[in-house]
């Protein structure tokens, strides 16, 4: 067969995934091929492929130095000759001479592999570097700091070091840590007589999810799909992440919001299309903010409306949204046993008020086009109902709604005609047409589980949903029956799938990639591999020690991912991974000015850390970013242009 730019593609692209450069292999891989386990040939390649192929490469090429010329056909049959008994009977027509230096491959030099090891002066590491070569990544730092890596990866500090091993929930059975490899070298490789490579040290591990989530594979699912790179610790950018984040502390902005005392900012969102509006709200106000061109860039306040103010009457709000135009904000209170709903402009006007509903509205969901809105209300007694919401032919009365047994407590639009729901132990199906019917009931393997979050899209022209429970940390995709757990060491905060344009490329793709955040002062980035049903961790973004993540979200464009924590704000590269590129502190002396309601967050003793609520989103040009702060708001700028 011939030899394409495909089949050298895949092979560097696998040796880079084997030997831990994950950095490395997703950028080739967004510049070659998005999916290369779709090549037809993918499933025959075995591990280590091509340093296996090198290494027959290397022997024949010796074996041809070792021989004379005095056949003139040799060096022709030995490049046209593929079939091993052709080749033997080619390389046996020539008079063996001595293989000097000379002749080697890779030249006379000796090849030192202590001038790899990096040194203790950072500046003497960097002698020698070419221009066009990157500088030493944090990974580097970490590396000389005595951090172990493995797999390329700098491992997890030692308060949050997984056990070498844990017994599954499921049975007995143990998954054993197998000793990685340092540095991303896999280490010698033994070549048998018929050229194939055998790592004796590194065992792969039994199937399973590991302490930190990330998922094994046997041996024979190794030879079919690409290694999972990380197998602890956090994700470390090899070779392009910037070696400090940028401070955004001096061009952010603080709005201080005059709320009632033991009250704060628990929900944010921008207007869509619309970088200079987003509206806020706590339990006992809701408002409209607008960022003027100056102001956006001197860090002035921005103009503000106030839309509701409880003024102490014991109402408060439970839900806003925008819908997809931004031509309105629905805004939901709550008082003496039922919900209302009111229509403002962006000018902060009423426009509108619907007809009252019976119990408290915990979620206002807009489609992403047209004018229908999900309304999801409980009633207090253990029951949630569904009602749609058409604006565009507004009704004197709520339409009959669906009513459900049971508690939801997240929803997602899949499409324009499908929504899901997600409960104790269950997620549900709805199909809308003029009205919203529960049409199917999804159960999880631990009937007890507690579903809190949920999203949903469309891959290749199927839906695809994803739920995560709070506690136990698991991540569930009822759509095509995947289930993970122990997906994190404590608590998730939040899930959300990656944004991603609508091409037809990336519409067929089987895979798709999932955030998740948690209270173990983590962030991980999953793909999620519908064909295989395999959930691989391919990012494990670290916040600070004891920095707990309270929230978290992709920026509109998929490009980055923000986290917040009780002080800080931390922003990564969601392609690359690895450290920061942006992030905020807190200063010392101004702390959150916030009291009320709290999370609680289980420690790793068993003993309860009380955590603040944060709330974080994203500008539709994803260039800013605004946080809820106790009672101030952050609209740090990206001045640079750099995340």
């Amino acid at each position: 067969m011939d030899l394409t730019s495909h089949h050298v593609n895949y092979l560097i692209w696998r040796y880079l995934q084997e030997s831990g450069h994950a950095e490395a292999a997703r950028m080739l891989q967004r510049a070659w091929n998005p999916n290369p386990q779709s090549l037809p040939f993918a499933p025959y390649i075995k591990t280590h492929a091509l340093v296996s192929l090198v290494q027959k490469g290397l022997q024949y090429h010796e074996i041809e130095q070792s021989l004379d010329q005095a056949g003139p056909e040799l060096g022709r049959h030995v490049a046209i000759h593929s079939e091993p008994q052709a080749s033997n009977r080619s390389l046996q027509d020539g008079n063996p001479v001595p293989l000097t230096p000379s002749k080697y491959f890779f030249g006379p030099a000796p090849f030192d592999e202590e001038s790899l090891k990096p040194r203790s002066d950072p500046d003497k590491a960097l002698d020698g570097l070419g221009t066009d070569q990157a500088p030493l990544s944090p990974g580097s730092k970490a590396d000389r700091e005595g951090a172990n890596a493995v797999n390329g990866d700098v491992a997890a500090e030692s308060t949050l070091a997984a056990p070498s091993a844990k017994k599954s929930r499921k049975g007995s059975s143990t998954v054993e840590r197998p000793e990685a490899p340092v540095n991303g070298d896999e280490g010698a490789m033994e070549i048998d007589s018929n050229g194939i490579a055998h790592e004796a040290a590194v065992k792969s591990p039994s199937p399973g999810v590991d302490a930190d989530g990330d998922v094994g594979m046997s041996e024979s699912q190794q030879d079919h799909a690409a290694l999972c790179t990380l197998t602890t610790g956090k994700s470390v950018g090899v070779q392009i992440t910037p070696a400090k984040a940028a401070d955004l502390s001096p061009d952010t902005t603080v709005v201080d919001v005059d709320v009632a005392r033991d009250d704060h900012v628990t929900r944010i969102v921008w207007r869509p299309h619309d970088s200079s509006v987003f509206a806020a709200a706590g339990d006992s106000f809701c408002g409209i903010w607008k960022l003027s061109a100056p102001n956006s860039q001197t860090g002035s306040a921005p103009a503000y409306e106030l839309l509701f103010d409880s003024r102490g009457d014991g109402s408060l709000v439970s839900a806003l949204s925008w819908d997809h135009s931004g031509q309105k904000l629905a805004v939901a209170t709550y008082n003496d046993m039922r919900g209302s709903i009111t229509m403002y402009n962006v000018d902060g006007d009423a426009v509108d008020l619907l007809p009252v509903v019976p119990g408290m509205i915990t979620g206002l969901h807009w489609a992403s086009k047209g004018s229908h809105m999900l309304i999801v209300a409980s009633d207090g007694r253990g029951k949630t109902e569904l009602a749609l919401w058409d604006d565009s032919n507004r009704s004197e009365e709520m339409p009959l709604p669906e009513v459900i047994e049971g508690v939801v407590y997240d929803l997602t639009w899949v499409g324009d005609n499908q929504v899901y729901a997600c409960g104790d132990g269950v997620v549900f199906q709805c199909d809308i047409d003029s009205s919203i019917h529960n049409v199917k009931k999804f159960t999880s393997p631990n009937a007890d589980t507690v579903w809190s979050h949920i999203q949903g899209t469309k891959q290749a022209a199927s839906p695809v949903v994803v739920a995560a429970s709070s506690s136990p940390a698991s991540i569930w995709v009822p759509t095509h029956d995947i289930y993970v757990e122990d997906a994190h060491r404590a608590d998730i905060t939040a899930i959300e799938l990656r944004p991603q344009p609508q091409s037809s490329e990336v519409q067929a793709s089987t895979s798709l990639l999932l955030a998740s955040s948690s209270f173990d002062d983590t962030v991980k980035i999953w793909n999620i591999d519908l064909k295989s049903k395999q959930i691989t961790c391919l990012h494990h973004l670290s916040l600070d020690p004891g920095v707990p993540a309270l929230a978290m979200s992709f920026s509109p464009d998929g490009y980055a991912i923000g986290a917040a924590s009780t002080d800080k704000l931390f922003i990564w590269n969601a392609e690359r991974g690895g450290e920061p590129v942006a992030t905020w502190t807190a200063p010392t002396s101004a702390g959150p000015k916030e009291e009320g309601p709290e999370k609680t967050a289980n420690g790793e003793n068993g003993s309860a850390d009380v955590l603040p609520y944060r709330s974080l989103a994203w500008d539709t040009d994803a260039k800013k970013v605004v946080m809820g702060f106790g009672k101030q708001i952050l609209i740090p700028v990206f001045t640079d242009g750099r995340y």
